[in-house]
């Protein structure tokens, strides 16, 4: 190991790291909202901190189209955790700082720099900059450091660690959905740190707490992004059968962001459910969406199913096409499933089942690919669990010398074309962009 190599094994250096991805969402976050998603969710959080309330009649971020009709009045119709979480902070920057949400709209292709804190004529910094450099900007910064931490706890040493890290952070869905505000990247952090906590506690069973947190924190991601709730069965049947004793716990962690959120629920509407998931919400003059749950249609015919798989596989908004670097994760993943020996086979069976079903739900049950987005935005909090597989697909032909260099070069130029990709998105992901490679 050379001292640079070891240098990059440091805790310093994930302080190092954490600040530099920080740095550079600070310098690309966006200060204006420019979609359905973002004014749905600052809606709420200037509701509540400026009215008291969670109706959205009387903001003009009631344009959006993400909203359902309850009661004779407008709510988000996202899921309440985060804006509650970005109206505490609102909450300071309003009533401290004297900062107010504007309602501009940022379009990146008529003037970029329009959309930026940082421009030639100075800097500006918007409430929304803020939320948005705390609440995604922060949370991506964190996963990545947790995703090296991952790699150096595997064996990988520090350069391939911050390499594969660097990669997450830059050349994935993370990036573009790092500068804006949707639930997917902070979901993605709590999603990834409780699959860590529990591939820990396959290490030492011994006690109940690691459990309830990873519960906790994998029920916290369900409750910011709601199909993510497949994988609070895929794991919870792993720990089941794992650890039977542990079940308990983790069911417990996992209840407590759906009791909080229903409780949420309760005092902004009077109901206990989301209301993502009432059709008749959505049923109402001048929407935009389907009086559907989650205002999406699904399977409409054979042709239409085949023809959307292959678009959100690997076609126009395709995931593997947007991030080819991720054919790799596979790799890795069917790797570790084939090796009756390694300690991770069982979890990962559970990673592969989360995947297989989401995909499939999404398939079954959506049209629209996200709406006006970079790639199927859906997918993003999918990522870091697939590329903790990226390790075991760089060393699965390491035997035999320049077959293995030219996998890896191949490998790295998968990961070279990601990073273009993304870097499309971080002009503006709530644009509809076309794969640099269409497969």
């Amino acid at each position: 190991m050379t001292w640079f190599d070891a240098f990059l094994t440091r805790r310093s250096f994930g302080v190092v790291l954490f600040a530099a991805f920080l740095l550079v969402w600070a310098l690309l976050t966006k200060v204006h909202t420019h979609s359905w998603q973002e004014e749905s969710r600052m809606a709420t959080v200037q509701t509540l901190v400026e009215q008291g309330t969670f109706i959205i009649d009387h903001t003009e971020f009631n344009r959006t189209g993400d909203k359902v009709f309850v009661s004779g009045h407008f709510y988000s119709d996202k899921t309440p955790i985060l804006s509650v979480a970005a109206a505490g902070a609102y909450s300071i920057l309003h009533n401290v700082f004297g900062l107010t949400l504007d309602p501009t709209i940022c379009v990146p292709d008529e003037d970029p720099s329009a959309c930026r804190a940082f421009t030639p004529n100075g800097t500006r910094f918007t409430a929304f900059y803020w939320l948005t450099l705390i609440f995604i900007g922060g949370s991506s910064a964190l996963l990545v450091v947790l995703f090296w931490r991952a790699m150096i706890d595997r064996g990988a040493g520090g350069l391939l660690s911050t390499a594969l890290a660097m990669a997450l952070g830059l050349a994935s869905p993370i990036a573009p959905y790092s500068i804006v505000f949707a639930g997917h990247v902070p979901a993605a952090l709590c999603l990834f740190t409780g699959f860590m906590l529990l591939i820990h506690v396959r290490q030492d069973a011994t006690r109940s707490a690691p459990y309830f947190w990873a519960g906790l924190l994998i029920g916290l991601s369900a409750n910011i992004d709601l199909t993510l709730a497949l994988f609070v069965i895929a794991f919870g049947v792993w720990v089941l059968m794992v650890h039977r004793r542990k079940v308990l716990p983790f069911v417990i962690g996992a209840i407590v962001p759906v009791a909080i959120s229903a409780a949420i629920n309760y005092w902004a509407a009077g109901t206990i459910t989301p209301m993502y998931l009432d059709p008749k919400a959505y049923d109402f003059v001048g929407t935009v969406l389907n009086p559907t749950v989650g205002g999406t249609n699904g399977f409409y015919s054979l042709q239409f199913g085949a023809q959307y798989t292959y678009n959100i596989l690997i076609g126009r908004r395709g995931f593997f096409a947007f991030t080819p670097m991720l054919i790799f994760a596979v790799v890795g993943l069917a790797v570790v499933l084939r090796d009756r020996s390694n300690r991770l086979r069982g979890l990962s069976f559970a990673v592969a089942a989360g995947c297989l079903t989401f995909a499939a739900y999404l398939i079954l049950r959506t049209d629209n690919y996200g709406g006006e987005a970079w790639g199927t935005r859906w997918f993003v909090p999918l990522v870091p669990l697939l590329w903790y597989f990226a390790y075991d697909a760089c060393g699965v032909l390491r035997h035999r010398k320049w077959v293995s260099l030219t996998w890896r070069t191949i490998f790295w130029v998968a990961v070279i074309l990601s990073f273009l990709t993304a870097a499309l998105g971080l002009h503006d992901a709530w644009r509809d962009i076309a794969p640099i490679v269409r497969l």
